[in-house]
């Protein structure tokens, strides 16, 4: 199983250049990948964590990572598409992936967050239809020399789009999210599922459906990249759940191993792990627990 870990981005950490140093970090501890949230307003529950604290754009950081590292895979863990334009974001993400040398995960999702999407002026309740139509239209972009779409938000044609993304046809496009729209999106248009706040019985009940879904659609099931974004905790209290129904990381060293190995056992490839703080050099020690001690035990 692989490893990714959550830059916290979206903690109110003030000092941006902590956040690229943890970048770099988990490339020497050999993670796998580094990921990135999105919100553009301080909006529900973020502004109960927040405060005035800042919440970096998430692009902006894979920029800096991008040029600070040179194998760590760059993710975001997601990306809210009804709030972007897809010309423009398909620019600026085949851009950090020409930079980075093709190590962007495409992290998407539709948010829940309501109150944000109508100080954006975006219907709540198209949000999904806007999503797929992004996709379609980012599709299109990433891989026609002059790209051809019509959708009810989105319409484009008779001009060339350029760059294309380094890796081909685009990076991986991982869908979060488990509701019945998400499966369908994955199916639709997904290289792989992102999901969180799942168990892994949870995650193994949702991904034989899936793979039941992509079966009858006539795609490749086997060919999925299945990830999790994961809170953790380190600890002395031991987990109160057998390792299947639990949804969070918590408790000793092997605690946590053994809930990553059934995560790995329902079929998960990459746990992206995230830690509820503000405090960089609490991120250092954890991440650097998580690859010592942890990550041979899976």
């Amino acid at each position: 199983m692989k490893l990714g870990y959550s830059i916290p981005s979206n903690r109110g950490v003030t000092d941006i250049g902590a956040l690229v140093g943890l970048a770099k970090t988990a490339e020497a501890l050999g993670c796998h990948s580094v990921w990135v949230s999105e919100h553009l307003f301080h909006s529900a529950y973020v502004a109960e964590r927040l405060g005035d604290l800042p919440y970096w754009d998430p692009l902006t950081m894979l920029t800096a990572a991008a040029c600070a590292t040179s194998k760590v895979r760059l993710g975001t863990s997601v990306l809210v598409l009804p709030w972007h334009d897809p010309p423009r974001l398909g620019k600026m993400v085949a851009t950090i992936d020409h930079l980075s040398g093709g190590r962007v995960d495409f992290g998407v999702g539709v948010a829940t967050t309501e109150d944000e999407f109508n100080n954006l002026g975006v219907d709540f309740k198209t949000r999904g239809k806007r999503a797929d139509e992004v996709l379609g239209a980012l599709q299109a972009l990433w891989t026609q020399p002059v790209p051809e779409f019509q959708g009810e938000f989105y319409q484009y044609s008779g001009l060339k789009f350029s760059p294309k993304p380094l890796q081909t046809p685009y990076p991986p496009i991982l869908v979060g999210g488990s509701s019945p729209a998400a499966m369908r999106r994955i199916v639709r248009y997904g290289d792989g599922w992102h999901t969180l706040r799942q168990s892994p019985d949870e995650v193994a009940a949702g991904l034989a459906k899936l793979k039941s879904m992509m079966a009858e659609a006539g795609r490749d099931p086997e060919e999925l990249k299945i990830s999790i974004s994961i809170e953790l905790v380190f600890d002395a209290s031991s987990p109160s759940r057998p390792p299947g129904e639990r949804r969070g990381l918590r408790g000793s060293d092997e605690d946590v191993a053994e809930t990553l190995r059934a995560f790995r056992d329902a079929g998960v490839q990459e746990a992206v792990i995230s830690i509820a703080s503000t405090d960089v050099a609490e991120h250092e020690a954890v991440l650097t627990r998580v690859m010592t001690k942890v990550a041979p035990a899976i």
